[in-house]
């Protein structure tokens, strides 16, 4: 650890990127883009209909008039599911953690692609899981691959990010995801399906994994994105009894959710606010992807190779030549420039030689600040 930029928290990639440098290490919404009139509308609505019922102690299933509303979001998704079915989370982290919680014991298998969200590793390996990666690309999943992971008898849970994938961008192509979901049932295994970027989409997403899979998906998705992160409104859609043993765990560690900002995520929703601002967040975060594609090509064109997501905050950049990843970070960030090296998203394997992988975001970036991240990068090479 010494010497390297923080692995375990983003606290250490924003410290890193302090100072005025160009940071495309964080993973995180630009606030300049929060909905501030529409929350603040929506707040004053929930104290004026809900009063203390929203400020008090509620159910740890979440109350179940935004339950309903999620519900109804989710059903535009292409999620079959009910508000019966729903739990209300701080965030997606939380909804990801409850079915690690119930599914993974020290030794089981947990299948995830290579590379995939790095916090989500962290937690799996906290539980003691082994993590057994199956290789991911542009075309999709090896789905060879995919069924021999899952053959494995300690494989409990699959893990897959379907759509605008962090750290790479990629979305799974829709005719793999009714194929997934054949595996899952022939294996008796359980996926965690993380959607939390689903809503920023540049275009129209095929339906999720759970569609074809109900019984066999938790799907976990959240309102940081699109809504504000600080809401701390993630949900989980499950199978009935999956949300009743998570039930009991969650009223043993927070009790229930946030109920006053949790209820105002629900008035978005039922106002229609939400879907009515998402057209034109996706249209801002479309924008910057567009200048930071236009960048790498400008500077790094014959030098590199990276993927073009349809939805999301990240592009993947492959350096074509080898490269000390972490020491070009080091160098990098001495120019005012910071990323996170591809190796913190891979468990197993080197990120040196032949593989040099970059993860840039750049949703909180102006096209001029991503030009001259870009080209400040670019003349380390």
């Amino acid at each position: 650890m010494a010497g390297r930029l923080g692995e375990s928290t983003m606290g250490d990639v924003l410290r890193w990127g302090a100072g005025g440098s160009v940071n495309f290490a964080g993973g995180f919404p630009d606030e300049r883009l929060f909905p501030m009139w529409h929350v603040q509308e929506a707040m004053e609505a929930v104290l004026t209909r809900h009063g203390p019922q929203a400020l008090q102690y509620g159910s740890a299933q979440g109350a179940e008039w935004v339950r309903e509303a999620v519900a109804g979001h989710l059903e535009r998704r292409g999620v079959l599911t009910s508000p019966e079915t729903v739990l209300l989370t701080s965030g997606g982290q939380q909804a990801i953690d409850l079915v690690a919680r119930l599914y993974v014991d020290p030794g089981d298998v947990v299948v995830t692609t290579s590379p995939t969200y790095f916090a989500a590793l962290e937690l799996f390996e906290a539980a003691g899981a082994e993590i057994v990666t199956v290789p991911l690309d542009e075309r999709g999943l090896d789905l060879d691959r995919l069924d021999a992971a899952l053959g494995d008898p300690r494989a409990k849970v699959c893990y897959l990010i379907t759509d605008h994938q962090n750290p790479t961008g990629i979305s799974l192509p829709a005719e793999q995801r009714p194929l997934i979901a054949d595996l899952l049932r022939r294996h008796a295994c359980h996926l965690i399906e993380d959607d939390v970027f689903g809503d920023i989409a540049f275009e129209p997403p095929a339906p999720p994994i759970q569609r074809w899979a109900p019984d066999r998906v938790s799907y976990v998705t959240s309102f940081s994105k699109g809504l504000s992160p600080g809401l701390r409104a993630g949900v989980l859609a499950a199978p009935a009894d999956v949300i009743g043993k998570a039930l009991a765990l969650r009223e043993n560690t927070d009790v229930c959710p946030n109920t006053l900002t949790h209820a105002v995520m629900g008035e978005l929703l039922h106002s229609g606010a939400y879907h009515r601002l998402l057209p034109r967040l996706c249209a801002r975060y479309r924008t910057r992807r567009d200048a930071l594609l236009a960048a790498l090509d400008r500077h790094l064109s014959g030098r590199a190779h990276w993927t073009t997501a349809r939805g999301g905050f990240f592009t993947w950049v492959t350096l074509d030549a080898p490269a000390d990843v972490e020491e070009l970070l080091r160098t990098a960030a001495r120019s005012g420039v910071v990323f996170l090296p591809g190796a913190r998203f891979r468990r197993g394997e080197k990120n040196g030689g032949e593989r040099a992988e970059l993860r840039l975001s750049c949703a909180r970036l102006d096209p001029a600040e991503i030009e001259e991240g870009i080209g400040r990068l670019a003349g380390l090479l």
